[in-house]
């Protein structure tokens, strides 16, 4: 049976390396910034679905951070660029 979703999820993942470089961006600047709030919350709901379920939470976890006011923190973008990596291949 062929996957309905296989070609969604491999532009996902081909996605998650400009993610990354965007990520990488974004926490250079305002840790707090909307930006990068939107940017982990949209990661964190695409990953869950396409079955990237350890990106998912790495995500997940930044988007909570931020939801209860504080700044995204330095261990937690650490692991999300590394989840990206392992999914998308590390950026140029």
């Amino acid at each position: 049976m062929t996957d309905p979703l296989a070609a969604l999820r491999e532009r996902f993942r081909a996605r998650t390396v400009a993610d990354r470089v965007e990520l990488e961006r974004l926490a250079g600047g305002d840790p707090t910034g909307e930006d990068l709030r939107r940017l982990v919350h949209n990661l964190a709901g695409a990953a869950g679905t396409f079955g990237y379920g350890a990106l998912s939470q790495a995500a997940a976890e930044i988007d909570d951070q931020m939801a209860a006011g504080r700044p995204a923190e330095a261990a937690s973008l650490d692991r999300l660029k590394q989840k990206l990596d392992e999914v998308g291949g590390p950026a140029s």
